[in-house]
């Protein structure tokens, strides 16, 4: 018995829907960012390096947690550009509430302040953490005489585990109160703003 190609049931196409997105996404950013990544890890760690010469081991590892916790923070605010909605800020916009429009702003460049954040500002940090790390180990190597791996194993896990550790604690955060987050963002924008506006008239 032959069957007919009619008979053969056909296999359905799905169209899966794209999301609805008022963002938009250029190769023309990804060369800013690219760019931009450069020029900021050269002279962060640039800058770094040379602070350090200055510094004492105590305010090398201050300075080391400052460079983490900026690393956290940057990747809190971008994980909840991308959680956060707009719809809430149009009724504070439409009250004028300061910040309103900043964070509404904010939420439809998404993609490009997740990508600046989490990104940009998390892979440099992460860069100018790893050399404070090594510079911190190879003073207190030349101080106490010390041998071996042991020293960098530990203090480069102890600074692993903070980053680490803290982003994953951030993301919880972020992700349950992305707007109270992003209306921050949108205040501080909208306080500079209206400083440089003033700046200006004067």
């Amino acid at each position: 018995m032959y069957l007919d190609k009619s008979d053969i049931p056909r296999k359905k196409k799905f169209n899966i829907p794209r999301p609805d997105s008022n963002v938009s996404t250029s190769h023309k950013w990804t060369v800013i960012v690219t760019l931009l990544s450069f020029i900021l890890s050269v002279f962060f760690s640039f800058l770094t390096s040379v602070a350090m010469k200055s510094l004492t081991v105590f305010f090398a590892f201050i300075l080391l947690l400052v460079i983490i916790a900026v690393n956290i923070i940057f990747d809190m605010v971008g994980t909840a550009v991308q959680s956060a909605e707009e719809k809430p800020f149009h009724s504070l916009a439409a009250r004028r509430v300061a910040g309103a429009r900043e964070s509404i702003s904010v939420i439809r460049h998404a993609p490009q302040l997740a990508n600046m954040c989490c990104d940009v500002i998390g892979d440099i940090a992460g860069i100018i953490s790893g050399a404070t790390t090594a510079l911190i180990v190879a003073e207190l190597v030349q101080m106490f005489q010390l041998k071996g791996m042991l020293p960098s194993l530990i203090l480069t896990g102890l600074v692993g585990a903070l980053t680490i550790g803290g982003k994953a604690m951030s993301k919880g955060i972020s992700m349950q109160n992305g707007n109270y987050i992003v209306f921050i963002v949108g205040r501080l924008m909208y306080f500079f703003k209206h400083i440089s506006l003033r700046r200006k008239k004067k």
